[in-house]
């Protein structure tokens, strides 16, 4: 079944899925079937919600984040993208990091956090560092993948037209790989998203991760579903951009 061609009734599920799920939410939560001081009702949220934009605390954590994964996923995507072509191509590279990116790559990223501190200290230059360690490893592997996986046909033919490795590389390596390329970014993006919310609620006093640590500390449940549905909101909306760019890149798919 194509899942691009959908039912009207598909999107009726889509969209009134989740309100159903609101409506439910609000009526176990106003209908005393729970502790509101553990499940705060969807429109007590809302109320959070609309008070935090007021006062400007939102804003506050929300930027400090942006700037953040925006900062740390740009160094992961151009880091992992570059070594992924480079191995990807020169088998001696590989080799030399084959076992060296294993063994990290076995490490969890907030697992580093500690060490990543006492290196750099709880300022910026951690945090950003932290974002792209947890952006890298998708892209790169997914770079590799890609790069690997270039129909060894096509190769022999620019060989036998005597093509030269930049022509080979812009023409028939990389729209080859893009497809594999992009899937990485789109697993990036969730890496950076989960690393600074790591990072932020352990060493920060800004942030969507120390918003939310700070709420659970202060036990103001409805500050937690706040970001708890920022960060899915923001989540899914960038998926969705990565998606379109998909669609505008590899439009020969």
């Amino acid at each position: 079944m194509d899942r691009n061609k959908r039912k009207p009734v598909d999107y009726l599920i889509i969209v009134f899925s989740p309100i159903l799920l609101l409506f439910i939410w609000q009526f176990v939560s106003e209908g005393g079937l729970v502790n509101t001081a553990f499940l705060p009702s969807p429109v007590k949220v809302l109320q959070t919600f609309i008070g935090m934009l007021s006062n400007g605390r939102f804003h506050e954590h929300f930027s400090a984040s942006i700037v953040r994964v925006s900062i740390g996923f740009c160094i992961g995507t151009v880091s992992g993208i570059t070594i992924g072509i480079l191995s990807g191509l020169f088998k001696k590279v590989d080799d030399v990091l084959t076992v060296l990116f294993s063994v990290l790559r076995s490490i969890p990223t907030i697992g580093l956090i500690p060490l990543i501190i006492l290196w750099l200290g709880i300022g910026e230059i951690s945090k950003v560092v932290i974002i792209a360690i947890g952006s890298f490893w998708s892209i790169l592997l997914n770079t590799q993948s890609g790069i690997s996986g270039t129909d060894v046909k096509l190769l022999e033919v620019a060989r036998i037209l005597q093509k030269d490795k930049l022509t080979v590389l812009g023409r028939i390596i990389l729209p080859a790989s893009l497809p594999s390329i992009i899937t990485g970014i789109r697993l990036g993006i969730s890496g950076a998203w989960r690393s600074v919310i790591a990072a932020e609620m352990i060493a920060s006093m800004r942030g969507i991760g120390y918003m939310i640590q700070y709420a659970r500390e202060m036990s103001q449940p409805a500050v937690m579903f706040v970001g708890l549905f920022i960060l899915g909101i923001i989540g899914l909306a960038l998926d969705l951009i990565v998606k379109l760019l998909e669609k505008k890149l590899i439009f020969w798919s």
